[in-house]
């Protein structure tokens, strides 16, 4: 009962938000989960994601990726509503989907139960950068990925995945992380225009000061693909789209117009 009540749960909040803010992930998702709250839970899985997609690599990532979605399953047994669980959640089986190849995430279910939370998030903040920035990352990732057949399995689409990535963007117009995630993307669908078109999505999102460690982070990963396009250094561009999307060869046909 005394875990649960608001005056208790705001002590362990506090701190986790201050250890998440100094880039303290790790401390940041233990002191939330203490809190026994969907706001404390949404705070444990974003903590998590955060430690899997920048301080992790290989099984560990796995594992804060597999955490973060506990997490937010948890959150959203507290509040069904939460947007920040089922956006967690949608993110968290995103980043498995990369992990786990697109044969293995097909036959456990990630893109639809994805796109399900994805979809109850825009019900509940049809204007939330984060909701229809996925949106648009799911269309992409999932053409990227799959080609024509995973566009008629699931419905995705080019067209539908830069849409919403724009729509984020102009909600959220200084967003590094969000433009890093179009921008992986955007190069994943080589061309020569998506490379043109990421880097102008980089190149205005670095134009706000990051104000705390996650922003310094997506600033910094930003701004070194952004570089690299701007440079047209194809072996860093593959240094990080292999680990980011483990996709080595995507700049094969990258002097190819695709639009």
């Amino acid at each position: 009962m005394l875990a649960a009540s608001p005056a208790f749960a705001a002590v362990p909040l506090d701190a986790a938000r201050e250890a998440f803010a100094q880039g303290d992930f790790r401390r940041a998702a233990t002191l939330a989960h203490e809190a026994g709250t969907a706001e404390g839970e949404t705070l444990a899985a974003r903590s998590e994601l955060a430690e899997g997609d920048f301080v992790e690599h290989g099984e560990a990532s796995h594992e804060d990726f597999r955490r973060a979605a506990k997490s937010a399953r948890a959150a959203l047994q507290l509040d069904p509503d939460n947007v920040e669980g089922h956006l967690y959640l949608a993110l968290a089986l995103g980043f498995l989907g990369r992990i786990e190849g697109s044969v293995a995430a097909h036959f456990a279910g990630y893109a639809e139960e994805a796109r399900q939370h994805i979809d109850r998030a825009l019900e509940l903040a049809p204007t939330d950068p984060w909701a229809n920035a996925l949106l648009g990352g799911w269309n992409l990732e999932i053409v990227n990925d799959g080609g024509v057949l995973a566009e008629t399995i699931y419905g995705a689409s080019r067209e539908k995945g830069i849409a919403a990535y724009n729509y984020a963007l102009a909600l959220a117009p200084g967003n590094a992380a969000i433009a890093y995630q179009y921008a992986l993307q955007l190069v994943a669908m080589g061309g020569a225009w998506p490379r043109a078109e990421a880097y102008q999505v980089l190149k205005s999102s670095l134009q706000a000061e990051p104000v705390d460690a996650f922003q310094r982070f997506a600033w910094r990963r930003a701004e070194r693909m952004m570089l690299a396009l701007e440079a047209h250094d194809d072996g860093a561009l593959r240094a990080i789209m292999k680990d980011q999307l483990a996709v080595p060869d995507v700049l094969a046909t990258s002097g190819k117009s695709s639009r």
